[in-house]
């Protein structure tokens, strides 16, 4: 049977050995990128509230999630994550995103915020300069991912609709596992945990899978978030969706404009036999026959 990922601790990663490659390939340690991300999140004004650290049983890939101090929404916190390899399987791999209170999950997003970087030549300076980008932009990051939060609380899903989204998930994008899968349809049942905006909602869905990606290896579980959140986001145009207090939750969706109507001043088929309807029913109060109106129409028409 395959080993379960653990979580570790910070001196558990640094004690793990250092690989031996061609002169090529730049190590970057797992040490050098803890010590970078938590001096970079401090001279960026912020402070880690917790961290957490996940690798495969060896140390050969790890990952590590820091929750920040900065959240000015109370439901989530601003986020900064990494995943690394000594065994060459990924490329090192950072982001920023949200930090979930309710279920201790993340959100990251599925366009932006995300950087992978090969391991050769200047790698390791690279590194730090790109932390330093993405901590700089993170409020704005941050932003993003709460504006998308809002508006999928006031996206109601059916539990039929939820079922579609989770067999695209694990069948088309295979992002899911069997397990994961099993996971989503446990929580739709039953959530473990409560959600502002009702149980079913997208906001809602979104979090069971999200649950479920715990549960991902940490060299699949980046990619895993973001495709989540890219899916979502596209699925349910959430740069589009109209936040409002409404209860309960309703999909809200830019109304659509009848094409024959589009061009002011400009008469079409229906509105003459709206008009002739009309005619007939305030002269006779009786409907004619369908050819009648049609021949109706002609002569209007002439």
């Amino acid at each position: 049977m395959p080993r379960k990922i653990q979580d570790i601790t910070r001196a558990t990663l640094e004690a793990v050995p250092l690989p031996v490659h061609a002169a090529t390939y730049t190590v970057i340690s797992h040490k050098s990128i803890m010590d970078y991300a938590l001096a970079e999140i401090a001279a960026m004004g912020f402070t880690v509230h917790s961290e957490e650290y996940r690798a495969t049983h060896d140390g050969q890939i790890a990952q590590g999630i820091y929750q920040l101090n900065y959240n000015s929404d109370p439901e989530m916190s601003l986020m900064f994550a990494w995943t690394n390899s000594y065994n060459k399987q990924i490329r090192f791999k950072c982001a920023v995103g949200g930090y979930v209170h309710s279920n201790q999950t993340v959100m990251l997003c599925g366009e932006i915020g995300t950087y992978a970087r090969k391991h050769t030549g200047t790698a390791d300076a690279d590194t730090i300069a790109m932390m330093q980008n993405h901590l700089t932009n993170a409020q704005m990051y941050y932003d993003n991912l709460v504006a998308d939060k809002d508006a999928m609380k006031v996206v109601s899903l059916s539990s039929r609709r939820q079922a579609e989204i989770l067999g695209i998930l694990f069948a088309e994008y295979e992002i899911l596992t069997t397990e994961q899968a099993s996971i989503i349809r446990q929580q739709m049942d039953k959530p473990s945990f409560f959600y502002n905006g009702g149980k079913d909602t997208l906001w809602s869905f979104y979090n069971h899978a999200t649950v479920a990606l715990q549960q991902s290896h940490p060299r699949t579980w980046m990619e895993d978030q973001r495709m989540l959140h890219w899916f979502i986001s596209n699925e349910f145009n959430l740069g589009q969706v109209l936040v409002a207090p409404i209860t309960p939750a309703v999909e809200i969706t830019v109304p659509m404009v009848d094409p024959l109507n589009a061009i002011p001043n400009q008469t079409n088929i229906l509105d003459q036999i709206a008009e002739i309807e009309s005619t007939l029913m305030d002269d006779d109060d009786v409907w004619p026959a369908e050819d009648e109106l049609v021949e109706t129409i002609e002569f209007h028409n002439a």
